[in-house]
């Protein structure tokens, strides 16, 4: 666990550092006046909320692989197959999955345009949904995600500093074990960054590698 593995030292700064890198970009284009001008009109020319949120589970597949090293896990994007292979489940931002467990991977090349993989459901250990501002719970996805795998988590880039404690109650209400948050924002206060979240995301994470090990 962090408290044990990475309580200091070079472990404990390398995942801070992943976690101030991300804080950088992420509130860069937060705060940003020309974005915001563009966000507060929905112009067009803008990079969309949709595609950021994109860039926030790229972050967390590649934080999560880091984790998950030397492990038989690892994380994809992509969808989750049913135990007949017939039906996948809803997209999803970034799924925990045992390597073996990969079905099949479209476009997975290298240097690939997308990287998509379909994982079987026997093989699947959680899905992360990822979101760039929330302000409300999608309450279905978990429901119709748990078909699929046992845990889904909840991640945003960022939520209202108000607003922390009613996300975290009606995500769980909802069906998501887990709910974490890069950093708090509104437009009216700077960003306050949750590092302390971060570290128990990456606690999280490693639980599931110390499971997948002791059930091998």
């Amino acid at each position: 666990m962090v408290s044990e593995s990475f309580g200091c030292g070079h472990g404990r700064l390398l995942l801070e550092t992943r976690f101030r890198t991300m804080m950088a970009e992420f509130t860069t284009w937060r705060m940003n006046d020309f974005i915001r001008q563009l966000e507060a009109l929905k112009s067009r020319g803008r990079v969309l909320p949709f595609v950021r949120g994109l860039r926030l589970s790229a972050h967390l597949i590649y934080a999560t692989r880091e984790l998950l090293v030397g492990s038989p896990l690892t994380a994809s994007w992509g969808h989750i197959l049913d135990a007949n292979g017939v039906f996948c489940s809803p997209e999803c931002d970034v799924i925990i999955h045992r390597k073996d467990g990969q079905v099949d991977r479209w476009n997975g090349h290298e240097d690939p345009v997308m990287d998509f993989r379909f994982v079987s459901t026997q093989g699947a250990i959680a899905v992360i949904s990822c979101k760039s501002q929330l302000k409300t719970i999608d309450s279905k996805y978990p429901e119709s995600v748990k078909k699929y795998v046992p845990r889904v988590w909840l991640f945003t880039e960022c939520c209202g500093p108000r607003s922390v404690k009613r996300l975290a109650n009606e995500a769980r209400q909802a069906g998501y074990e887990q709910f974490w948050h890069l950093y708090t924002w509104s437009p009216k206060t700077m960003p306050k960054s949750n590092e302390h979240g971060w570290m128990n995301f990456v606690q999280e994470v490693q639980r599931l590698q110390v499971a997948c090990r002791t059930q091998n």
